[in-house]
């Protein structure tokens, strides 16, 4: 009798056992959605800046960001690259993707604008446009106007104020803005024409001059979603939260202009 009440015991501190060292069960974790994102190089701060703020909204979507001259990340969509949303810094970048068929034309949309302004490193020899033209200034940086629209920019103000023929022969080309902002912070160029808002980013130069609103087309950041995205429905809510009060708030404290209303969709200019 004793016995059996003794492996009565046992089996229930073995069974008690047993039950407290399994493992509480875990409710599965929810899928990842990867969006694969091409942007202007000139956006890298504020799309840096929103991600976090994306991530709290959205805690399975992972976004996936390569920066980049718009002309650059084109050519890489044309050729293969998967790619979900593209934000391009002009309109010109955009319509040529459009004419293949590439982009989504109901989600194309001006997301933001910008500004052009002429940049040197503080006690040079440029203090205005002016100064471009004069045998001191060696070398002047911009971007490639064949693929980087702030180049483009750049060649439509320089020759609006009759400066391009003059200083063609000095001129640098940059791959994206980034790349012109360095040559000027680093001594490689006396100075630059950059956007406003990556003038603001770098402490080794100072903007000398803001290029006249009629001397260039408008600055509009382009954004749509791609045809063969894998994660349609995704990328066109990042985009749609890109255009919100919120994330306009942190574009505007990097410089950008807000497009109203912010999120309007807006098609090829006719």
């Amino acid at each position: 009798m004793v016995k059996l009440r003794l492996a009565s015991v046992l089996f229930g501190a073995i069974a008690l056992g047993a039950c407290q060292g399994s493992p509480t069960p875990k409710p599965s974790a929810s899928p990842t959605t990867t969006i694969t994102v091409s942007a202007a190089a000139s956006l890298q701060p504020a799309l840096t800046a929103l991600q976090p703020i994306y991530a709290q909204q959205q805690p399975t979507v992972k976004l996936s960001i390569n920066f980049g001259g718009s002309g650059a990340l084109k050519q890489q969509i044309l050729q293969g690259a998967p790619v979900d949303l593209f934000i391009a810094a002009d309109n010109e970048t955009m319509d040529r993707l459009a004419k293949t068929g590439a982009i989504d034309p109901a989600t194309r949309r001006h997301l933001l604008g910008n500004q052009l302004v002429l940049v040197a490193r503080p006690g040079g020899p440029v203090q205005g446009w002016a100064d471009l033209a004069q045998p001191a200034v060696k070398f002047v940086a911009i971007g490639n106007p064949a693929t980087v629209p702030v180049g483009r920019y750049a060649k439509a103000t320089l020759t609006q104020l009759q400066l391009w023929q003059a200083i063609a022969p000095k001129l640098v080309l940059g791959q994206d803005v980034r790349q012109v902002l360095a040559y000027v912070a680093t001594g490689n160029a006396d100075a630059g024409l950059v956007y406003a808002t990556d003038a603001r980013q770098n402490a080794a130069v100072q903007t000398v001059a803001i290029a006249p609103e009629a001397s260039h087309p408008p600055i509009l950041y382009s954004a749509a979603v791609l045809r063969r995205s894998s994660q349609p429905a995704a990328a066109r809510s990042l985009l749609n939260f890109l255009g919100q009060p919120a994330a306009q708030q942190v574009f505007q404290r990097y410089g950008f202009r807000p497009i109203a209303p912010p999120s309007t969709p807006s098609g090829p200019p006719q």
